[in-house]
């Protein structure tokens, strides 16, 4: 943990009362100069690594889009789902070299964005360098989306992030026409997950800012005026294309649906924080007598702006995002790092007593922490999934399964549930029928309930969980019933 300390001192030493409007320059002698490589690699892979313990394991929607299915299958579900068609290509090369790739390629990815977040950071006049670092790192680790071990189910999600960001690094940091063309497409091609048709608002705002010089004194409408309007039509453009080319079949309608009370929830949440960005970015002597809460504000802004898609589309109210068993919804996470991060800077700043950042340490070790559990825990589902197939193959000649239940939940990541597609991947492993009509339909059979008696650290430790199924004949299920 020593690269903490280091990182920590360095943060300590600067001056914290500096007026960040006039902070560190954004002309860094070289790319990714300051990166906090070691504190960043260290921290990343204890709250991450975890992933690559059992890469070719499958998890939830992953069994329903990759197990036992055929090569293109994906790309059909991406299409009746009203994706981009380009959504599920790069999921199509992968899976033919193996499950394991897509944890691999999640983990580089992820990592390879906090490069772009850094250089993009470093161009913000109000942020030091060092600020930049501490934001950085915990851009890295803050606990969300714990989801993207799903790596097959959610890799378009990964991939968007990926080129979001370094279309953003793009568009902000190269002034040549020919990094505008990159920048804008690939920006376009990030919009396959659509929480980012708002999220574009960030580095479209940022490039007025930098460019505000140019568009306040030029007179006629040139080039960096149309570059400002390619940007702004990009959203737009993206769902004119999708509204005629790629719409999504009546099963998977709803799944675009805008809900009005999910705007409102959203609006109540994120517009305060709009006006207030705008007074603290925008007004020198605000941001010279506040620099702290400046950055906290931006934090909430920029955190406002990842969830209010999620809001709009009703997938989380203002109590599903603190839930610790989250299920598989931690997916809606996806865009919240930067804005959390940004508060939890600028709250260190704002209480920095003794320069001994107090805040930012707290929620390193929160973060690790918290990241470090989790990832036991779906370590644990891996093995859970294998001796539950294992279970299986002993007990299908004994007897008839009518139903099964799961109560051995302490191994389930995030308190994740198993699907019927799920428990028809186990028992197909099994070589068992899949069935499971109920008592009801199957007097004559059984059903199971997993349980373990084993405690958590010790099939941490054994990686033995002690799986069992208690057996119940359906004619005292259905007896119980009546």
């Amino acid at each position: 943990m020593r690269s903490i300390v280091v990182l920590m001192s360095q943060s300590s030493s600067s001056a914290t009362t500096e007026d960040l409007s006039t902070a560190s320059t954004p002309n860094r002698e070289s790319m990714l100069a300051g990166f906090p490589w070691v504190s960043a690699i260290i921290l990343y892979t204890l709250s991450w690594g975890w992933s690559l313990l059992r890469p070719n394991t499958l998890y939830w929607d992953d069994w329903d889009n990759y197990f036992n299915k055929p090569a293109n299958y994906g790309l059909q579900v991406f299409s009746d789902m009203g994706q981009a068609p380009w959504r599920g290509f790069v999921e199509f090369c992968l899976a033919q070299l193996g499950a394991w790739t897509f944890s691999t390629v999640t983990f580089v990815m992820f990592f390879l964005t906090s490069l772009f977040i850094f250089e993009i950071l470093g161009l913000a006049t109000f942020l030091s360098v060092n600020q930049v670092r501490l934001i950085t790192v915990l851009f890295l680790i803050v606990p969300v989306n714990q989801a993207r071990i799903a790596s097959f189910a959610v890799f378009s999600y990964t991939t968007s992030y990926f080129l979001f960001f370094l279309g953003w690094l793009f568009l902000v940091r190269y002034r040549s026409f020919k990094s505008f063309v990159f920048s804008w497409l690939v920006l376009f091609l990030s919009l396959m997950t659509h929480s980012f048709l708002f999220f574009i608002f960030l580095p479209f705002l940022q490039f007025m800012y930098l460019n505000r010089a140019k568009l306040d004194k030029s007179n006629k409408f040139g080039p960096i005026h149309v570059r400002t309007s390619l940007i702004a039509i990009l959203p737009i453009f993206y769902l004119v294309l999708k509204i005629f080319f790629w719409k999504p079949s009546e099963d998977w309608s709803n799944y675009h649906h805008i809900y009005q009370r999910g705007i409102a929830l959203g609006l109540i949440y994120y517009f305060p924080f709009v006006f207030l960005s705008f007074l603290f970015i925008f007004r020198k002597s605000v941001k010279t007598k506040f620099p702290s809460l400046s950055i906290v504000n931006l934090g909430f802004f920029v955190l406002g702006s990842a969830m209010f898609p999620y809001f709009a589309g009703n997938f989380f109210d203002q109590w599903s995002i603190l839930k610790f068993n989250s299920d598989w919804s931690s997916r809606h996470q996806l865009l919240m790092p930067l804005g959390l991060a940004l508060s939890v800077v600028g709250l260190n700043e704002l209480f920095n007593w003794r320069k001994k950042n107090f805040v930012f340490v707290a929620t390193v070790a929160l973060s690790v922490t918290l990241n470090m559990f989790w990832g036991s825990q779906y370590f644990l589902m891996s093995h859970k999934q294998e001796q539950l197939v294992e279970l299986f193959v002993t007990t299908k000649n004994k007897i008839e399964i009518a139903s099964v239940e799961d109560e051995a939940m302490q191994f389930n990541g995030r308190g994740a549930s198993f699907r019927s597609y799920e428990w028809h991947g186990f028992m197909t492993l099994a070589e068992i029928s899949t069935g499971r009509p109920g008592c009801e339909a199957l007097p004559s059979g059984s059903a199971l309930i997993l349980k373990s008696d084993t405690p958590y650290l010790k099939a941490l430790v054994t990686r033995d969980l002690g799986l069992y199924f208690e057996v119940t004949p359906c004619s005292e299920v259905l007896a119980k019933d009546s």
